[in-house]
């Protein structure tokens, strides 16, 4: 048995695969058929994006779609590993143990009943952990590595195609020119169905795709992409004005699960902002589930540089193992810049060590200065150190995290500020001033509202 040497609050991955769809591929490095998106006007009259209010009435709700096939963790969805057995007792007594939970953890006797490590923490884990879970080095290793395979996109589907909602940075389909908000009217002239992005994914063979895009103008766009093994990037910045000409950075942050690869991604977006003398920030953190802790509060380094030495937060850990409660305290960064406001996108997809970032900042802005623009966070306050037993790595809640006041209780989500309740916009792509829940921001800077 060891320690994984990696604190994690959230480890739930979009895994992108086939398109965002169920089933791996087989690795295709050979990119050279893959041919960047060109369009040109249409005479169409873009019926699929006529609205009624924030709705569409050409989409199928968003809340239910199919779409994002996703190997999602935080819903206990992990699967066995066939051939394999695990080590019962050991899990067990975890759950029993450095569990935060482990007094609320009820006593079992036949072990032999569950047939996998997530079937006994389903049955045995406190009511209200959402979140422990077992996994597989390899996948563990994937996660952790920011690599994939597949196409990079998600999309739902809509009364004449699919509507991509959500593009992975670096994927194949990005570095070809595909965008959130293009609607795919055909693959290899078949129809764009959810269905059809699903079966051409799995051939491995290059797609030639046919879209609808809507910026000023109807355009119908062309490009041809090949589903490959790929490595991605979590954090795009922008440097936006608002509406009273204020400038402001945007970063778009994916994901606080990586290592190093991270660390160098948000360095440069910082040295950015400080390069624009920007004092107000958005951070969108609308799809980030979370990460390492380590991230987290190097992210908070970078968020100030008045408080140098004071508490980010507290990792606290159950009465019988309160030696492991750990603080997180501001160190100096050399990338740092002083912000006087920062606001923050968000969803129910927003967790953990999003959450803790918004948290920790809390008592060290004003109220009105620390701003939530979205819909309120996912709610979850807690996190792990992984375990590795033989064929699994067994993450288990271990501790609750505290900013410097003590907070922590957070269960039900972080809420939005007040008036900040704000649709995501799938019809603008990420950093466009234009998206709503940007504009809304942007809105805010200037007069202390979002609307």
């Amino acid at each position: 048995m060891k320690i994984i040497m990696r604190t994690l609050l959230l480890l739930s991955a979009l895994l992108f695969t086939a398109c965002g769809g169920g089933g791996s591929i087989d690795t295709i490095n050979n990119s050279e058929a893959d041919t960047a998106i060109t369009c040109h006007e249409s005479p169409a009259t873009g019926i699929l994006r006529k609205k009624v209010g924030k709705s569409n009435i050409a989409f199928q709700n968003f809340n239910n779609e199919q779409t994002i096939l996703v190997e999602n963790i935080e819903e206990n969805t992990i699967p066995s590993i066939a051939g394999t057995s695990y080590n019962s007792s050991l899990l067990y007594n975890l759950l029993h143990s450095s569990y935060y939970w482990a007094s609320e953890t009820r006593e079992e006797n036949n072990l032999n009943q569950y047939a996998s490590p997530q079937t006994m923490i389903n049955d045995l884990a406190y009511t209200k952990d959402r979140w422990s879970f077992a996994i597989s080095p390899s996948s563990y290793n994937q996660l952790i590595s920011q690599k994939s395979e597949g196409l990079g996109f998600a999309c739902t589907s809509v009364t004449k195609g699919c509507h991509i909602t959500r593009v992975r940075l670096d994927s194949p389909a990005d570095k070809v020119g595909l965008q959130r908000g293009d609607i795919i009217l055909t693959l290899n002239g078949l129809a764009g169905t959810w269905e059809n992005v699903i079966l051409l994914a799995q051939q491995r063979k290059p797609i030639a795709f046919k879209i609808e895009r809507e910026n000023q103008i109807i355009q119908v766009c062309s490009c041809k992409v090949t589903p490959r093994e790929y490595s991605y990037k979590v954090i795009k910045t922008k440097i936006v004005k608002s509406p009273n000409n204020t400038t402001v950075g945007y970063l778009q942050f994916d994901s606080f699960m990586g290592g190093d690869e991270i660390i160098n991604q948000l360095n440069q977006a910082f040295q950015e902002f400080k390069d624009a003398s920007i004092n107000k920030l958005v951070i969108d953190l609308r799809y980030n589930g979370g990460g390492a802790v380590s991230i987290a509060s190097e992210l908070l380094n970078k968020l100030t540089t008045s408080h140098t030495s004071d508490l980010q937060f507290t990792l606290a850990w159950n009465s019988d193992y309160a030696s492991n409660n750990h603080p997180y305290n501001f160190q100096n960064d050399p990338h740092a810049i002083e912000l006087e406001q920062i606001l923050f996108l968000t969803t129910a997809n927003s967790a953990s060590a999003s959450e803790l970032v918004i948290n920790a900042m809390k008592p060290y802005l004003a109220a009105e200065d620390v701003v939530t623009i979205g819909d309120k966070t996912h709610g979850k306050p807690v996190g792990m150190s992984g375990i590795a037993g033989n064929y699994y790595y067994y993450f288990l809640i271990n501790f609750v995290v505290k900013n410097s006041l003590g907070f922590y209780d957070y269960f039900q989500g972080l809420p939005v500020t007040s008036g900040c309740d704000i649709e995501d916009d799938f019809f603008h792509v990420r950093g466009d001033v234009n998206e709503s829940m940007l504009k809304a921001a942007l809105t805010y800077i200037d007069i202390g509202s979002c609307q």
